[in-house]
C-alpha cells in the first residue's frame, strides 16, 4: 500500500516521502496515529507546507542534539557494584536504566530508548554505550564499574558457617527440644496421678 508520510518514521522516511507499506501496518499503525495519508494531490499540498515547518524544526533539534553532544564530550558514567570474590562478575548489572537515571541526576535528561547498550553489563571494567542524540548524532559515553566491598554499600557480608557445624548445632537444638517436651509431659502425667 502506497502512502504519503506526515511525520518521520524510523528506518521508513522523513515528512512527504512517498513510502510502499504492508497493508496491515498502514490500517492499523500508520493511518489512525495520522502517521502518514492516502497519496492524492491534496494530501500532497498539505504535507509540502507541513514539511516546511518539520524542517525548520528539525534544524533545531539538531542544534540541540549538537549541544547536548558537546556537554556529553569527556564524560565518564561511574557505577560501584559488588563483585563475586572469585571474579569481576558483578551480583546483578548495570542496565540501561541504571545509566538514564545517573545521566539524569547529572542534568542530562536523556529517553532509555535513546540509549543503546548490547546488553545488561554483568563485569566489572571499562564499556561504553551509544547515546543517539539525533538520527544523525551519536555519541560514545564511557562507563567504567567498579568494584566493592559488600561491607561499603551497607550490606554486612553474611560469614560462612560450616555445613557440619550447622548440622550439629540444628541437632543439638532438636534433642533439647525433644527432651523438654518429655519432660513437660512425664510432669503432666505425675500431676494427673495424685
Amino acid at each position: 500500500m502506497r502512502l504519503l508520510l506526515k511525520q518521520p518514521v524510523d528506518a521508513l522516511g522523513e515528512p512527504g516521502d512517498e513510502v510502499n507499506v504492508r497493508p496491515g501496518y498502514a490500517r492499523n499503525y500508520l493511518l489512525p496515529r495520522r502517521i502518514a495519508v492516502p497519496i492524492t494531490e491534496e494530501n500532497r499540498r498539505e504535507v509540502a507546507e507541513a514539511r516546511k515547518v518539520w524542517a525548520v524544526e528539525r534544524i533545531k533539534e539538531r542544534e540541540a542534539a549538537e549541544a547536548l553532544a558537546r556537554a556529553l564530550e569527556g564524560h565518564t558514567l561511574r557505577f560501584e557494584r559488588r563483585v563475586k570474590t572469585d571474579s569481576d562478575e558483578l551480583y546483578g548489572s548495570v542496565s540501561v536504566q541504571d545509566i538514564a537515571r545517573q545521566l539524569a541526576e547529572g542534568g542530562f535528561e536523556i529517553a532509555r530508548n535513546r540509549i543503546i547498550l548490547g546488553g545488561p553489563i554483568k563485569v566489572a571494567g571499562q564499556t561504553s554505550a551509544v547515546v543517539r542524540l539525533h538520527s544523525e548524532i551519536e555519541v560514545d559515553l564511557p562507563i567504567e564499574v567498579s568494584p566493592v566491598a559488600a561491607g561499603s554499600l551497607g550490606v554486612e557480608p553474611v560469614p560462612d558457617i560450616p555445613t557440619e557445624v550447622s548440622a550439629k548445632r540444628a541437632a543439638e537444638t532438636e534433642s533439647e527440644d525433644d527432651e523438654a517436651v518429655l519432660q513437660a509431659s512425664s510432669e503432666e502425667a505425675d500431676d494427673s496421678e495424685d
